[in-house]
């Protein structure tokens, strides 16, 4: 019956099927003309039963692996006779199924065996006429980039292109796309054996040879395919074929081709959003044409640098690697294009650099690193040139320019550059950024490629490191050009990069004994003399952390510097010097403080409660460590430590309590805080007094008040070392609430350690709102309620003995307070020197109580009572500076004068004595403070009043009080020339003589 069997033999049902079989069995008979009678009725059966015949042969073929090579050829031949016959009857599948046994027949063998692939390939062309896709998804599965293909793959498709045109054009775009990376690989082979000659297996092989041939493919490439093809990346790949083949053209067909080449390439950057592949068959074009001088490209050179530079200006994106290997290919093109144009880039390179915007400089600086690395040869007699032009960036204030000119000058350093006039110039424009301030604080730059000052400086500091110890040629450069650097101020925040730099140089060359080791101070005048290089580098030791840790490289340029400085310290400092720069590198390792040790340190406290100095040092260095920890639980334990632990009975451990509470409210002042809350709340609370509360623990009153003292101190301190930004709010809405309290009711005598303690708390928190440190203008609101209470205090005391410091510490608090804001009104400030005055005059005049007869103090007695009375009275004259300060007039002096000339009267000696003291003391401080050119000086309405009261103490019993007067008197009148006052100095000096 008829059908399809299960060898895809459409049979009919009839003995013609049995015949069709035997014929093709006994196709490939001995002798020719049977064969040929055979074939002829295989071909007329098949045009009668175009589908018996081509299945059967078919399945023959396909099953019979190892059939004779003749025996194929005769199949396949008579099947091309039938199928260019019945072509039009042939049903799909069986168009299909022979179509692959074609092609598999056609590369079966890798060895071209012209008769049998022919025979393969006459029938795939024949079924192409009508069934060309099909045949085309074989070929293109045989035809692949990166595979060298068949032979008669190649020449299948070709045919196929001829006698089908129609069908074929579409698939061109496969076809092409994947014979131009071929025509690549071509041409690249060709270059590199012509340029490796002296490898090759025949050296007579030359780039001539193919010149034909080339040319040949490139018209066929650039006149024909490149213009009937529609599809860019067809026509790309195409540019970069021509790119390829033009280092194997003729000169002259390449020059006269030229502006053509040149125009096409350039026209499809327009037009393709990837310019990798442009640019690349740009570059091979450049390559070609720029050798060995030729200019024959200069008609077209501003036309392709006027493509080339955009590309170089806009950064290239760097998540992107195709952006990244275009921007790399263009740098390539210029350098190429540098080999026959150096001068004349040059030349527009500086010029663009110099009236360019940002983004244009950055990318003409990149231009010329680039150049500067790639094409040495081509910019050797341009350097000069070079450096010269470059100097325009020395004043450069952008710092994402000074980042890249920093990265030409390192460019620079390793060909030559820096060794030619003006390569000193680019050494100092590195230190200068490496001398760069932090950038001041505020808002950040929204700009995502925003250089910072911190980033710059870090950066040229590994330039000039990199430059000194890998570069060799730097040396002569670096040395000893860098000791002129050492000493201007300018550069003082870089003297760290400096200095290690230098000590590299000077160390390795005093080690080696070089030449150029011994400097000549008197033949190189830049360099500063030996006396100022010690000077200043014994300062930059001095302190060691600054300029980023500088000390280690400044003492090791001291050693290696040493025998050019003087010779009588080379053995001292290479004594010396080691062991210091030991002990830095020792203390460097150390980079975070070890908690651990200080917690151990905090449980030797016990140690120390017979010692309350070492004890007081030690409060003083855990106020420390507190400020530098940010862990909140270790803060909080060593504050309840640190209160818990002190004698509240001792000054001097109170005052270390107290420092230490201060040091470490610098980092955590409402930690602080909140720890003095918490002890006013738990530990000043009076307990009951019964009978048994001492067997309880219970405080006393004294203890109570003492831990009082200690508390008001804490806060003392806790304002002064407290952030300037922080203390004003603190100190309405906690300090002053919580000290408040405490200034009544301390009248009793076991309440003067409290009272000392308030006095300084008040002059330290005078001290943290002073004008100078607060940085602006600020009202002190509760000034005046200070001076009140601190005047309290002073009245408080007796004027029968002076037998402790409360008086000068009051008056020292009042002194730090009449220099804050709001000024003091007259009447205040005549009742505050009035109640000053009237508290230490009185005293007696050494001090002491009167002694019962017969009976005298001890001298130590004497002597603390002598330093106390001076103390006081320095006070005293330094409170009444203070307030002349706010007045610096005579009527300023009047207020003053007022509160002391009833002292003048006075029936004690001594008294009067005080008096003028202060008075002239005061009246030399307005004469040297005084501004002379005021109209002050001669406007004095009171200066008769002056004289009045004091010319009858010219005339005192008491020779020194009549010295005294007439010191003032004088004093009083120095801005007027008087005969008579100027006869007082005859009368002093025989009053002396007397004496």
């Amino acid at each position: 019956m008829p059908g399809v069997d299960d060898d895809a033999i459409r049979n009919t049902g009839g003995q013609v099927d049995d015949l069709a079989m035997a014929m093709i069995d006994a196709a490939y008979d001995r002798e020719a003309d049977c064969r040929d009678q055979i074939c002829d009725a295989l071909f007329d059966l098949g045009k009668k039963r175009p589908a018996l015949v081509l299945s059967s042969a078919y399945s023959y073929l396909k099953k019979h692996n190892k059939l004779q090579t003749g025996h194929r050829v005769v199949l396949l031949q008579c099947m091309e006779r039938i199928i260019k016959e019945t072509l039009s009857e042939l049903e799909p599948p069986l168009a299909v199924d022979v179509i692959k046994q074609a092609a598999m027949e056609l590369t079966v063998s890798k060895e071209v065996m012209p008769e049998w692939q022919t025979a393969a390939s006459g029938v795939l062309v024949s079924l192409g006429a009508r069934f060309c896709d099909e045949v085309m998804d074989e070929m293109l599965q045989r035809f692949q980039p990166g595979i060298l293909p068949h032979f008669f793959v190649i020449q299948t498709i070709g045919n196929l292109a001829t006698s089908n045109v129609y069908g074929m054009v579409p698939h061109l775009t496969a076809v092409l796309g994947t014979m131009l990376p071929i025509n690549i690989k071509f041409s690249e082979a060709i270059i590199d054996y012509c340029a490796n000659t002296d490898k090759a297996p025949d050296p007579s092989v030359s780039k001539e040879r193919f010149e034909q041939e080339i040319g040949s493919a490139f018209d066929v490439l650039f006149n024909s395919w490149l213009h009937i093809t529609k599809e860019m990346k067809l026509r790309v790949a195409i540019v970069e074929a021509i790119g390829n083949m033009c280092h194997l053209m003729a000169r002259d067909k390449l020059e006269e081709q030229l502006p053509k080449i040149l125009q096409v390439i350039l026209g499809l950057y327009k037009k393709h959003p990837e310019p990798i592949h442009v640019t690349q068959g740009l570059c091979s074009v450049l390559d070609a044409v720029c050798i060995e001088g030729n200019t024959v490209l200069e008609p077209n050179l501003d036309t392709v640098l006027g493509f080339l530079f955009p590309q170089i200006i806009n950064p290239p994106d760097y998540k992107n690697p195709q952006s990244i290997k275009n921007h790399n290919e263009v740098l390539r093109c210029l350098a190429i294009i540098a080999r026959s144009f150096s001068g004349k880039l040059t030349g527009i390179l500086l010029s663009k650099l110099e009236s360019g915007n940002e983004k244009m400089k950055i990318g003409m600086l990149t231009v010329f690193k680039h150049l500067i690395n790639a094409a040495t040869e081509s910019m050797q007699d341009k350097q000069e040139v070079v450096v010269s032009g470059l100097k325009m960036m020395l004043s450069e204030q952008n710092n994402k320019l000074k980042k890249v000119f920093a990265q030409v000058v390192i460019a620079m350093a390793h060909h030559g550059y820096l060794e030619l006039e003006g390569g000193q110039q680019m050494i100092e424009f590195i230190i200068k950024q490496s001398a760069l301030k932090n950038d001041p604080p505020g808002k950040k730059s929204p700009d995502p490629e925003y250089v910072s000052n911190q980033a710059l400086r870090t950066m040229c500091d590994h330039v000039l490191q990199l430059l000194t110890t890998t570069v060799e040629d730097m040396e002569h450069v670096l040395w000893p050009y860098l000791l002129e650097l050492i000493v201007p101020e300018q550069y003082t925040e870089a003297q760290g990069v400096v200095c290690k730099c230098l000590s590299h140089l000077a160390t390795k060359k005093r080690k080696e004994q070089t030449e150029d080791y011994e400097i000549d101070f008197e033949t190189q005048a830049n360099i500063p003399k030996p006396e100022a290089l010690i000077a200043r580098l014994m300062v930059l030791a001095g302190r060691p952390q600054n300029g980023r840790n500088r000390g280690i490289h400044v003492l090791t340029l001291m050693q290696g510097l040493v025998p050019n400085l003087n010779e009588n310290l080379v053995e001292l400092w290479d004594t010396v010097i080691p062991k210091l720069i030991q002990y830095l590198e020792d203390a460097s390792k150390e980079d975070t403080w070890n908690q651990k040790n200080w917690e151990d340190l905090s449980l030797k406290i016990p140690m120390y409660n017979n010692y309350p100095d070492e004890k007081n040092f030690m409060y003083k260095c855990l106020g420390v460590i507190t400020r530098k920890s940010t862990k909140k639980d270790f803060v909080g334990k060593h504050l309840d430590l640190i209160f818990g632990s002190v004698k509240h009975s001792d000054q001097t451990e109170r005052e270390g309590c107290a420092i230490a509470m201060g040091f470490c409210a610098a980092s955590h002042l409402d930690a602080v805080l909140s720890k003095l809350e918490s002890v006013a709340k738990t530990e000043l609370q009076q307990k009951s007094s019964g009978l048994f509360s001492f067997m309880k623990g219970e405080k006393s009153e004294v203890d109570i008040e003492r831990t009082k003292a200690t508390l008001m101190l804490c806060y003392g301190f806790v304002a002064l070392f407290s952030p300037v930004s922080l203390i004003v709010s603190r100190m309405e809405a906690t300090i002053l609430r919580s000290i408040q309290p405490y200034f009544a009711n301390v009248k009793d005598a076991h309440n003067l350690e409290l009272r000392r303690c308030l006095i300084r708390t008040i002059e330290l928190i005078g001290k943290a709102f002073d004008p100078k440190i607060m940085k602006k203008s600020h009202s002190f609101i509760p000034k005046q309620k200070f001076i009140s209470s601190v005047k309290s205090y002073m009245q408080m005391e007796s004027t029968t003995s002076l037998t402790n410091e409360t008086r000068a510490l009051a008056m020292n608090a009042c002194s730090t307070l009449v220099k804050l804001d709001p000024r003091l009104n007259e009447a205040e400030e005549l009742d505050l020197v009035k109640t000053s005055i009237d508290c230490i005059y009185p005293l007696p005049p050494n001090g002491l109580p009167v002694s019962k007869k017969g009976k005298e103090e001890s001298y130590d007695k004497t002597l603390e009572a002598e330093v106390l009375m001076s103390a006081t009275f320095d006070a005293l004259h330094d409170l009444l500076k203070e307030i002349l300060l706010k007045d610096l007039t005579p009527n300023g002096l009047n207020t003053i004068f007022k509160q002391l000339s009833k002292w003048f009267l006075s029936i004690e000696e001594y008294e009067r004595e005080r008096s003028l003291t202060t008075l002239l003391i005061v009246e030399n401080f307005l004469l040297e403070n005084m501004e002379p050119s005021s109209n002050n000086i001669t406007d004095f309405p009171t200066e008769c009043v002056i004289l009045a009261k004091l010319v009858p103490r010219c005339t005192d019993p008491n020779i020194r009080v009549r010295q005294m007067a007439m010191d003032c008197v004088q004093c009083n009148s120095m801005d007027q020339p008087d005969q008579m006052i100027d006869a007082l100095c005859t009368l002093k000096e025989r009053i002396e003589r007397k004496t």
